[in-house]
């Protein structure tokens, strides 16, 4: 968000030897929970209050996915726990995991016995139950949440179809060629567009999958992406992956 005198405002949540804030008015970094090794991701609810952790308990045999896990829900502002609930039997993939808008699912990538040692893309809610097995209905791709709750999602073959609340297929949206798939795709806060990082690249195109254009240009690897809540600037992580530098763009 624009602060006083045009300067920007607002934090940025990220994990970098830890989960931490950046004050974009100040610079200024904050930690509110150590990483650890059997902490593997995390997604920020839609008001920015809260952390929620993907944290491995017992890993077993994780080729075979015996193992289990939790999600532990920390503050931002002192990382203090406020709640836990549990994960769906099966260890976490590594997987970016994805919380829902009203923050009562999440999609991750999990192993599992009988899975062959594939990872699945599912979304669980906070009983522990898997409520959709995205790789088992041929969605390999991209996904992402959208602001109502919906889902977008990507076959095999590069289609991105839209997915409504009870995960059934209700559009096509666009098909992608090429070598690469789309990755790590956002809706905008305001629900009207996407963005994703496609072939090292970011780029942003409306929700019904027209004016598809690339955000910045460059000679930097472009990893990752996020939206102001206003859904008018984007923040880009570019560069080597162990020091990325941080660009804010409109969006």
């Amino acid at each position: 968000q624009n602060g006083a005198n045009g300067a920007f405002s607002g934090k940025l949540f990220y994990e970098y030897t830890g989960y931490t804030t950046l004050d974009l008015a100040t610079g200024a970094k904050r930690p509110y929970l150590p990483l650890t090794t059997d902490r593997f991701s995390f997604s920020i609810s839609s008001d920015g209050q809260k952390a929620y952790v993907a944290e491995q308990l017992t890993f077993g045999d994780i080729d075979r996915g015996e193992g289990t896990h939790r999600y532990i829900v920390v503050s931002t502002h002192n990382g203090q726990q406020i709640d836990t609930f549990p994960g769906s039997p099966g260890s976490l993939s590594g997987m970016a995991m994805n919380l829902s808008p009203d923050g009562q699912r999440i999609a991750t990538g999990l192993l599992r016995n009988g899975w062959n040692g594939d990872a699945h893309l599912v979304v669980e809610n906070r009983h522990g139950e898997v409520l959709f097995d995205f790789t088992e209905a041929g969605y390999t791709g991209a996904f992402g949440w959208l602001p109502d709750g919906r889902m977008v999602a990507t076959d095999a073959d590069g289609w991105l179809t839209l997915i409504d609340r009870n995960f059934n297929p209700v559009r096509r949206i666009r098909q992608f060629s090429g070598p690469g798939r789309p990755g790590r795709m956002q809706a905008s806060p305001d629900g009207q567009r996407l963005v994703f990082n496609w072939n090292q690249r970011i780029y942003v195109m409306n929700i019904d999958g027209s004016n598809l254009h690339q955000v910045a240009t460059s000679d930097l690897w472009e990893s990752d992406v996020a939206w102001s809540p206003d859904s008018r600037w984007l923040v880009l992580a570019h560069g080597e992956s162990t020091c990325p530098q941080l660009t804010l763009v409109n969006a």
